[in-house]
């Protein structure tokens, strides 16, 4: 996929399969692209081989937008995650970029920690998006994981807005969520080719409420004399 076919302004990607010295990264860096990445750690032995390093998840913005990187507070091994405040101009929000591995069963560990990232969460101001491939058929309405999972969605305030197959092998791994007092973004669903899973985008509006004013009125301390008081 090249991006001047798909402009975006923030990618959230996961399952990168990158190295923090990556090429991909830095040349993502070298165009002006602000990124911030989390590469799955590699053990010690496979630090001697120059063999795939699965997973990853990263999130780069356009020039433009500025990415901050964002400590949500929580240490998952369930599910990898990496988290940036992104600002353009007036406009900021948290987003949140999140892969659990297909090859790992769903458990209660993954609830727990994703849980505890969606209590971090809810705690802030900005507008959150959370993405990403959780691994979960969400088309399956009375699979018990589906029902945990949007269960702990709604608890946090949040929705899930993907509503059609993100894989070649059909089914909904893929999502997309906001807060709930916020308006449902639209999302396309698009096969870019190379991936076996689809991309999608969308378009959020990320402006913060109006600044509230309070007018008070202060003695000038510099010119206060005691005696006239």
């Amino acid at each position: 996929m090249q991006l001047n076919d798909h402009p975006v302004d923030i990618l959230l990607l996961c399952e990168t399969w990158h190295d923090p010295d990556s090429v991909a990264i830095r040349r993502l860096r070298s165009d002006g692209y602000s990124v911030v990445e989390r590469a799955r750690p590699r053990t010690r032995r496979a630090d001697e081989t120059l063999g795939t390093n699965y997973g990853g998840v990263v999130i780069a913005a356009a020039p433009g937008v500025s990415l901050k990187p964002f400590d949500a507070g929580c240490q998952p091994t369930t599910f990898e995650y990496v988290a940036a405040r992104a600002t353009s101009s007036s406009s900021s929000c948290v987003a949140v970029v999140v892969y659990r591995p297909g090859s790992a069963a769903v458990t209660n560990a993954f609830f727990t920690e994703f849980a505890d990232l969606l209590d971090h969460l809810a705690t802030l101001v900005d507008p959150v998006v959370l993405a990403g491939d959780i691994n979960i058929r969400l088309e399956h309405v009375f699979d018990p994981n589906f029902v945990e999972f949007s269960e702990l969605l709604a608890d946090h305030g949040l929705s899930q807005h993907v509503d059609g197959a993100t894989h070649d092998a059909g089914g909904t791994l893929d999502v997309v969520c906001t807060r709930d007092d916020l308006p449902p973004p639209a999302i396309d669903i698009i096969d870019v080719g190379p991936s076996d899973h689809r991309l999608l985008r969308w378009t959020s509006s990320l402006r913060h409420s109006p600044p509230v004013y309070v007018t008070s009125s202060r003695r000038p301390w510099r010119s206060f004399d005691q005696d006239v008081f």
